[in-house]
């Protein structure tokens, strides 16, 4: 069986990475939804993809921010709780890219409250929650985050299931350590994805979690071959969900498509 994972929640359908979005998923019969985090300044995990808030997307006051607004890491929770993340300005880049968007009014989200909507869905629905980080001095550290993000989810009495992804494999490392599943995330790799697979094998991965174009029947049966699960992302084009059907979870921005086909 292949999972549809709502990617951010469904990010052409509903505002990324909110309450709205994951709802929704959650009501559209979805099977999980993949959901960013990061820390905020008080040590909150929060649910946001880009390291600053966005331009186009964040408002505060009725404003618009019109560039990148704070880094999240530099912002309280009642600090960030002050934005809309919601509603795109009309007529902006985000908008325009996301034209079946619903808007609703929304605040950033923490992991907390997310897995506590995942609780009350009717059936399992699990969530692949990626450790937003990497090297630059916008991310929290690596380790710092995915021992807060391990915590939420050790502490809630969560029936479904929790995924950590991430391309950030210091983070993922930690995550092994304290025994939690974790799919390694990977960017396009043009190329043999053998070495990158026998990585993760040897990390203790349970999965690859590949951009879809790498998921050749190749690949993947390599990957199965070493005890891996697989999932790719984001697959929006129904030409690619036709031919990724077969994988353990695909992760997308139209899960209402990949529903008409699974």
């Amino acid at each position: 069986m292949t999972l549809n994972i709502a990617h951010r929640g469904g990010a052409a359908l509903w505002p990324e990475n909110t309450l709205a979005a994951f709802a929704d998923a959650i009501a559209s019969g979805c099977d999980g939804a993949e959901l960013d985090v990061q820390l905020s300044r008080d040590g909150v995990v929060v649910v946001h993809h880009d390291f600053r808030l966005m331009a186009g997307m964040a408002r505060k006051d009725g404003a618009w921010l019109t560039e990148p607004g704070p880094r999240i890491k530099d912002l309280s929770l009642a600090e960030l709780r002050a934005f809309d993340v919601g509603q795109p300005q009309p007529g902006g880049a985000y908008a325009h890219r996301h034209p079946l968007l619903h808007p609703v009014q929304s605040s950033v989200p923490t992991l907390e409250e997310v897995i506590g909507l995942a609780q009350g869905a009717p059936r399992a629905f699990d969530l692949l929650v990626e450790l937003k980080c990497d090297a630059s001095a916008d991310s929290a550290d690596p380790v710092v985050l995915a021992d807060a993000a391990y915590d939420v989810v050790a502490g809630a009495d969560f029936r479904s299931g929790v995924i950590f992804v991430g391309f950030d494999w210091r983070a993922l490392a930690r995550i092994r350590q304290r025994g939690a599943p974790c799919w390694f995330t990977t960017d396009r790799l043009h190329g043999d994805a053998r070495p990158v697979i026998d990585a993760i094998a040897e990390a203790d991965g349970q999965g690859w979690f590949p951009h879809y174009s790498d998921a050749s029947p190749q690949s993947v049966a390599y990957a199965r071959s070493k005890g891996l699960k697989v999932g790719a992302w984001t697959v929006n084009s129904m030409v690619e969900m036709e031919r990724l059907k077969g994988l353990d979870a695909i992760c997308t921005d139209r899960p209402d498509l990949l529903a008409s086909l699974i």
